[in-house]
């Protein structure tokens, strides 16, 4: 093979890898969608639940104040964390009356990042809002005393494995 022959091949194997990495570099985006500053409290009825990667939604049927349904779609994390903070793919179905506090988006479309979610057999549940919120105010936000402190140790911590 001559050396511009090779030459020539090396540089099409280069770009070929650099635009394999152009489509895992452009896969993941920014949080920066959410207004973190603000939260809101959203009860009703679960239409569906996808428990996906590399994000999992719940879409919910909320009454807005004008008595109006409105759907939100919440993004919920990811599988693998939310496993770690005691989810279970089990434990959301449709119909499930549930109230959910989220981080909603900035535009004012009818979304957000969940930070907590009250299932209805009682059971509260962390999202990736609440983490986000740990990590900017590990002591709380001022004057919130005991807040932004995330899950308590035994929802996110599930101690030492044998």
């Amino acid at each position: 093979m001559t050396k511009v022959r090779m030459e020539w091949r090396l540089q099409w194997v280069a770009a070929l890898a650099l635009l394999s990495l152009n489509g895992m570099v452009s896969a993941h985006h920014s949080t920066a969608a959410y207004d973190y500053s603000k939260s809101l409290m959203l009860s009703g009825t679960v239409t569906d639940f996808q428990w996906t990667n590399p994000h999992m939604f719940i879409h919910l049927h909320v009454r807005d104040a004008s008595g109006k349904e409105v759907e939100w779609d919440v993004e919920c994390g990811t599988p693998n964390i939310n496993v770690r903070h005691g989810w279970k793919k089990s434990d959301i179905n449709r119909g499930d009356k549930l109230t959910m506090e989220i981080h909603p988006m900035r535009d004012g479309s009818f979304s957000g990042t969940l930070m907590t979610v009250t299932l209805a057999d009682g059971r509260l549940l962390y999202g990736p809002g609440n983490d986000i919120k740990a990590a900017a105010f590990p002591g709380g936000p001022p004057g919130e005393s005991g807040a932004g402190q995330g899950p308590p140790p035994e929802a996110s911590d599930p101690g030492p494995r044998p």
